[in-house]
This record gives structure tokens, sequence and C-alpha cells, in this order.
């Protein structure tokens, strides 16, 4: 069954700001790469090969840090939306069962009624949770 149209614009959303924030991230290393370039430039002569292979290194390992957390932060996400879409899910079917019921409202009602009220408020702690787990929009320029 396919997420809502919220759900969906929602994940969206986020996935729009991971790739602002990497947008940025790359941006600061151009930034970082250019200066250390002109440095180099105004003291020609003065780097050594190896200095230059160090300063290589040193970019990209701080590159290949940030796609780490990077991926580690979208695996948290990739599972916290998969558990919010179970959670739907199952919400969806009780309220489809408690619907189909016939008549007077009865105790087993009143038990899928509270059991829909307290995973509602699951749900809602998850997406707040899932929400604190998103980075800030990054500084713009």
């Amino acid at each position: 069954m396919p997420l809502p149209k919220r759900e969906r614009l929602w994940m969206y959303l986020k996935l729009i700001e991971a790739i602002s924030l990497l947008t940025h991230e790359i941006k600061v290393s151009r930034e970082q790469k250019c200066t250390e370039f002109e440095w180099f430039k105004s003291h020609h002569g003065l780097a050594t090969k190896n200095d230059l292979k160090d300063t290589e290194n040193k970019i990209m390992s701080a590159i290949s840090d940030f796609a780490a957390k990077q991926k580690a932060f979208q695996d948290k996400q990739d599972a916290a939306v998969a558990g919010l879409t179970e959670d739907v899910q199952t919400l969806n079917d009780k309220i489809t069962e408690l619907q189909n019921t016939p008549g007077q409202i009865t105790p087993e009602d009143q038990a899928l009624l509270d059991d829909i009220t307290a995973r509602g408020a699951a749900i809602t702690a998850k997406l707040e949770a899932l929400d604190a787990l998103t980075p800030p929009k990054p500084p713009v320029g």
C-alpha cells in the first residue's frame, strides 16, 4: 500500500534537507581546497610533494567522514520511516476492524479504540523523534 501523500511529502522534504546539507558540506570543502591552493600558489616552491599528498589525504578524509556520518543518519531515517509505515498500517487495520463491527460499542470495541489512541500517540512520539534526528537547515551562502 503506498504511503499517504502527506507522509510522502514529509519524506521528500527531509530528503531535500539532507541534500541541501550535503551540498553545503561540498561547498565548504571546495572553498577550503581553493584557500589551500591559493596559499600554496603564494608560497611557490615551499610545498613539497608530501605536503600536497598530506593535504589531499586530509580533504579526502573529511569527505569520507562526512559521507559515513550521512549514511548512518540516512540509515536511521530509513529505519524510522519503515517503522512508522508499519505502525500506520496496523493502525489503519484496527480502524477498519472497528468500522466493520456491527451494533453498539462493546468492551472489545472500546479496547480497540483505546489501542488506536495509544498507537496514535506512539506514532506521534516516533515522528517527533525522527524530526529531532533531522539536522537543522544549513546556512545559506
